[in-house]
């Protein structure tokens, strides 16, 4: 019975791909998509088998225990249909009244090492709830679900870069939807599907605002936001800057791009001073926080994937060691660091982007730089990856955080390759590229 649900929801949304005019393109076919989507399933279905008869213990699991959380939500169906709507729509304004009936029932509604401003646990598990009402309890038929949601985000990014790749649309879908890490962790039943989602339309619907305005287009907008901000609000924090760089590169200061960063870094950097006089919000103890929650969180449940790194208490102890965190962040984990085969395919994708550095400066892109999305993407990953860096101690949990940065990353280095050069030298990559 799982199989056959399992097959029936897949049919489904491949049907749904087929006929919705958003996977439309004229380089990339639809059959594309639809077998990126199979193979995301496989890869989340490859996941929850090592969860499952691997990685047994469900507590710990990051697939199942909100998996598992959700059902204490469903199950208010069966007796309280308002109670039910309240929670999966944030309307859950008793607090007291839903946390003695359901949500001290669950094991990670709330955390003890948590120190976040905003649960990032709590979308996903009214995510879970929501598909329980089609899958049965099949934990197979969340992964169909969630998988549509990350193809829909990551399509989202491709659509916002191709009009900076028409000439190698093939590279940029490649780039996007095939990193390894990317087709890993962005295919379980995880948050990474979600900040995929987040990421992609927050951009494609800023740049098709620009083209022509629709009020749907803010709809999307600000329910990016709220997810992102409620999944992973540090990589919004990330994205703050290459955005407002798109802002004023676009609607003010058109085609000066070292004047819009600058402008847009002074800007924040002053909004930042304000937040902090005013409110007392300072970026670097939000950093600090995390870093020590991450710290607190590897004493409750041990890993051995754990490395050493400096604990950091302040303001100077965060710029003093954010370049070292950075370049940890983009080469590690090494492979003589890789305990288990998540961390080593991580470091083993690794060799790609230092493949892919050596080629940009073997065939380096002499002409028609768009040097503005160069610096759009170097910027989010850099930011990106020095927070991760400063704040996880764990390979396991490093090497799942920055797969929003990688395809970025990947964009970057493939607008400093001359593909048509490495073409003539290299004759059967015209086929691929």
């Amino acid at each position: 019975m799982e199989f056959i649900l399992t097959i029936f929801y897949l049919s489904i949304f491949l049907f749904a791909i087929n006929k919705i005019s958003f996977f439309n393109d004229d380089v990339i076919p639809k059959y594309w998509f639809m077998g990126v989507f199979v193979l995301k399933i496989l890869f989340g279905i490859f996941l929850t088998l090592i969860y499952t008869y691997y990685y047994t213990d469900r507590s710990t699991s990051d697939i199942y225990k909100y998996f598992d959380d959700s059902k204490i939500m469903f199950d208010a169906l069966k007796t309280n249909l308002a109670d039910f709507l309240k929670m999966l729509f944030g309307l859950d304004f008793d607090k007291e009244y839903f946390d003695k009936n359901y949500y001290t029932n669950m094991n990670f509604w709330y955390r003890k090492y948590e120190s976040n401003m905003f649960s990032d646990s709590h979308i996903i598990i009214r995510f879970n709830a929501f598909v329980r009402l089609f899958s049965m309890g099949n934990i197979y038929v969340h992964n169909v679900f969630i998988n549509f949601i990350s193809l829909l985000g990551l399509t989202a990014l491709f659509k916002f870069f191709k009009p900076f790749f028409t000439a190698k649309t093939r590279v940029l879908f490649y780039a996007i939807f095939l990193i390894p890490s990317v087709l890993f962790w962005g295919s379980g039943l995880l948050k990474e599907s979600f900040i995929l989602f987040g990421l992609g339309f927050i951009l494609l619907s800023l740049q098709q605002l620009f083209i022509h305005f629709k009020w749907y287009y803010l709809f999307l907008i600000v329910l990016s936001f709220i997810i992102l901000l409620y999944t992973k609000y540090y990589v919004l924090a990330a994205l703050i800057l290459p955005l407002s760089s798109y802002l004023i590169y676009n609607k003010i200061m058109r085609n000066k791009l070292i004047i819009s960063y600058l402008f847009a870094f002074i800007l924040l950097l002053s909004l930042a001073f304000i937040a902090w006089i005013s409110k007392g919000v300072n970026p670097f103890d939000l950093i600090v926080s995390k870093h020590q929650e991450f710290f607190r969180f590897n004493t409750i449940y041990p890993s051995n994937s754990s490395f050493k790194m400096p604990y950091l208490i302040d303001w100077w102890s965060v710029i003093k060691h954010a370049p070292n965190a950075w370049v940890n962040t983009l080469i590690r984990p090494y492979l003589w660091e890789s305990k288990s085969p998540f961390v080593l395919i991580s470091s083993l994708e690794n060799l790609i982007f230092i493949g892919l550095l050596i080629l940009a400066m073997l065939f380096p892109n002499r002409k028609n730089v768009n040097w503005f999305y160069v610096v759009f993407c170097l910027s989010f990953v850099m930011v990106l990856f020095s927070i991760i860096g400063l704040t996880i101690p764990i390979f396991g949990a490093l090497v799942r955080y920055k797969v929003p940065g990688l395809p970025f990353l990947a964009i970057a280095l493939l607008f400093l390759i001359d593909t048509d050069l490495l073409k003539t030298k290299f004759t059967f990559l015209k086929k691929i590229i």
